[in-house]
């Protein structure tokens, strides 16, 4: 028999083990930490598209503003509920948990949407973002700087070197912009997985998240003015029916029992039944008896014959 083989595994497979170990922790904090961090990024994102439409109106661009209106609200939307569910983890509460697993899947969707739109409106608003980019920086001064500790160079820009500039711009959003689409869907997926494992445990009264909601009974805790709730065993022990009482006796005997007095040294014989019971003694107790039948078994016959 080999027996330098290694045993199997056991318990549940990696997967399966992982799920498990993940929600025998509560997944609050991890609620909390994500829903900052979607709630912010959106903020800025809306604070930056509203700014952008004083700018597109300044430029003539119509079109950029409505885009930009319409981003930055659905931007603000997101930030709202994701902001929402920040509170519902911290507050506790059933209902604004279950709230915040379907609102969250309605900010994925929005976060994706405007993901969509805004590499859509790369490409179809080309002309658009190029000529406002030409209009800005013609006639502006760019600062350059190769590397950390390049050299540093200022250039007043003319309108082909503006026109160089923003196309180089434009090339570079292009496939970042579709970057960016990719990592949001993978990160608000992740987002919703949890805020739905979440309100999982919290509908799971054994769950980690419920730890902290468990009553804890507290001892001693009712008010002078009411009693206290019962318990058979008192303060401590269990009950038993047929436990001696926890007092002491009364001293003395027990009443109707005479009192105790020693006897004479014959007080502690049994008494005799039948024929030589309590020879040899001054006192017999039971039936007298003869010291002579004791010794003649024809005593009765000579007494009657008159011997």
């Amino acid at each position: 028999m080999d027996t330098s083989r290694v045993p199997p595994p056991s318990g549940n497979p990696p997967p399966y083990a992982m799920v498990a170990r993940v929600y025998r922790s509560s997944l609050r904090p991890v609620v909390v930490a994500f829903g900052l961090v979607s709630g912010i990024w959106t903020l800025i994102w809306a604070i930056g598209l509203f700014k952008e439409v004083g700018t597109d109106k300044g430029q003539g661009q119509p079109k950029l503003a409505n885009f930009s209106i319409a981003l930055g609200a659905l931007y603000m939307a997101a930030a709202v509920i994701e902001f929402f569910g920040v509170v519902s983890a911290v507050l506790q509460r059933l209902s604004l948990i279950r709230i915040y697993a379907f609102l969250s899947l309605f900010s994925t969707v929005i976060v994706i949407v405007a993901g969509l739109m805004r590499v859509i409106a790369h490409f179809v608003l080309k002309s658009n973002l190029l000529s406002e980019c030409q209009n800005i920086l013609t006639g502006q001064t760019v600062d350059f700087r190769w590397g950390i500790w390049g050299p540093h160079e200022s250039k007043t820009l003319d309108a082909a070197d503006a026109a160089d500039w923003c196309k180089s711009a434009w090339n570079h959003d292009s496939w970042s912009e579709i970057v960016s689409l990719l990592i949001e869907i993978v990160l608000m997926g992740i987002f919703t997985m949890v805020a739905f494992s979440y309100y999982h445990q919290a509908l799971d009264p054994t769950s980690a998240a419920n730890a902290s909601r468990v009553p804890v009974p507290q001892r001693d805790s009712f008010p002078s003015h009411y009693n206290p709730a019962y318990s058979p065993g008192g303060s401590g022990g269990s009950y038993d029916p047929y436990a001696g009482p926890t007092y002491a006796p009364p001293p003395g005997p027990p009443p109707g029992v005479p009192p105790y007095r020693p006897h004479d040294e014959e007080a502690g014989k049994l008494p005799g039944y039948g024929v030589g019971a309590g020879s040899g003694s001054s006192s017999t107790i039971g039936f007298e008896t003869d010291d002579k039948k004791g010794d003649d078994p024809f005593a009765d016959v000579h007494a009657h014959s008159g011997r």
